[in-house]
């Protein structure tokens, strides 16, 4: 099986490092809930969106080293990968920050993947060359189909909902909040491994 993944929010787990980030810069109260969407909500009722995106480029830049990989995540793909299955990254990001220091985010996330164990290294799971970062999701979305994918994990029912996302492709929705629209969906690394090969078996 080819199975695709999404980076942000997916494999790399943000939680708490905006607010830290934000707080340390001076640009947060403490008091600010810790999620990325209290953070966002904070900057754009304050009428500060710019302040917002120079905080994601911060974030997603410089400071990605601060984010953790989802508890289980690497296990679990290393196992897919051990009963044979083929592993993909294919990530919606932009190269650039619109706004402040011009750190290459492709690269920010490659050496993150590098540094968790995740690729270019005696066992990682993943290949490099199995790894895309695309500045468009249009053209993320090509990827996943032209790869043929029989799974695709995101965070996004968004993506995973287009009028452009292979039909072909079996959708999981990592994310706490279910999609009623989306069969397989999950917050919790350790559920996906089990969920897939539960699904292979249904359909044999």
């Amino acid at each position: 099986m080819i199975i695709g993944i999404d980076f942000d929010n997916t494999i790399a787990d943000y939680t708490g490092v905006f607010h830290r980030v934000g707080v340390i810069l001076g640009w947060l109260p403490k008091e600010v809930g810790q999620t990325k969407e209290d953070v966002k909500a904070y900057f754009i009722n304050a009428g500060n969106e710019p302040k917002w995106t120079e905080l994601q480029g911060i974030v997603y830049g410089k400071e990605i080293n601060q984010a953790k990989p989802y508890l289980g995540c690497l296990e679990a793909i290393k196992s897919l990968k051990k009963e044979g299955h083929s592993i993909f990254i294919v990530s919606h990001k932009t190269k650039y920050p619109i706004i402040g220091d011009k750190t290459n985010f492709h690269i920010a996330a490659t050496n993150w993947l590098k540094s968790h164990g995740f690729t270019n290294c005696t066992d990682g799971p993943i290949a490099s060359e199995n790894i895309s970062f695309h500045e468009k999701q249009e053209i993320k979305i090509n990827r996943i189909s032209t790869l043929q994918c029989d799974f695709f994990i995101d965070d996004l029912s968004s993506v995973l909902n287009s009028a452009l996302f292979p039909l072909p492709t079996e959708k999981i929705l990592f994310n706490q909040k279910p999609h009623p629209s989306i069969e397989l969906n999950t917050s919790d690394w350790k559920k996906v491994h089990p969920m897939i090969n539960s699904f292979i078996n249904r359909r044999s």
